[in-house]
């Protein structure tokens, strides 16, 4: 096991999890990598093996997945200890297995919301370090933030076909094989509006809001003459740039590059 940061932040978590695992999780640490476990964690520390070494190892015992974690300052929140950031990197080892990564934020408005029972913690940066192996177990343990989202679901355009059998794939959960059914209907229609759409919600449901909003913005002026489209598309963008602005104001981050398409900034 290894996470990225200061030892004050790292070790109390990495011991935290170790002893008090996620439900339906093992965790191990990288110097018990001989032991039998269903889950890896990678070491990120350069005095350790290196990743691709642990892979190798844990791949060969037939483990499942390598975690690693890094602590992020939030922008501009250097000094603080009411609020800290960890990124957590799942990597799948086995057949069937997927990646995934996912950021996760603490501050004192999320534990008194979420955990109340921890503000009874008299020490400001312990409660928030519980906090944090609390949301990393709430990430391992599959919970959902659930966004209601329309997917276009066109009849009369080319690849409509296709398009609707990726809605039912992501109906059924199966999201990248739904974006990937999309992205074949714009390669053979690059201008299809439809598939822009969903392919730009599947893109920010994986947090490129860069591309969701080029897909977006590209489907707002390829639905000019098609009101139903034109309006799907139209609100699909302010979904995604809401997604996107809650992502920035989770880290402190500045505007995007592109700027706000259809809103100012605080």
């Amino acid at each position: 096991m290894g996470i990225s940061g200061p030892d004050e932040w790292t070790e109390p978590i990495e011991e935290a999890l170790l002893a008090d695992p996620p439900t339906r999780w093992q965790l191990i640490a990288a110097d018990q990598l001989e032991g039998v476990a269903t889950i890896r964690l990678v070491s990120g520390f350069e005095e350790e093996p290196s990743d691709m070494a642990v892979s190798s190892a844990a791949r060969r015992q037939g483990l499942r997945y390598l975690l690693h974690g890094e602590i992020l300052q939030a922008t501009g929140h250097e000094e603080r200890e009411d609020k800290v950031s960890l990124s957590w990197r799942l990597t799948g080892l086995q057949p069937g297995t997927k990646s995934a990564g996912m950021p996760i934020t603490v501050d004192e408005a999320l534990i008194s919301r979420r955990y109340p029972q921890l503000m009874n913690v008299p020490d400001l940066a312990e409660r928030t370090r519980r906090a944090a192996v609390l949301e990393t177990k709430r990430l391992l343990a599959a919970s959902v933030d659930r966004q209601q989202v329309a997917l276009a679901s066109p009849r009369m355009l080319p690849g409509s076909r296709a398009i609707r059998r990726g809605n039912e794939l992501a109906r059924s959960g199966n999201w990248p094989m739904a974006e990937q059914v999309w992205n074949q209907v714009l390669e053979s229609h690059p201008r299809n509006p439809a598939a822009l759409i969903n392919t730009s919600i599947a893109a920010t449901a994986r947090q490129d809001f860069t591309t969701a909003k080029d897909r977006i913005s590209e489907a707002v002026r390829r639905s000019a003459f098609s009101p139903a489209n034109k309006s799907l598309a139209e609100e699909t963008l302010v979904w995604i740039e809401l997604r996107q602005r809650d992502y920035h104001n989770a880290f402190d981050l500045p505007p995007p590059p592109e700027g706000w398409l259809i809103s100012r900034g605080e």
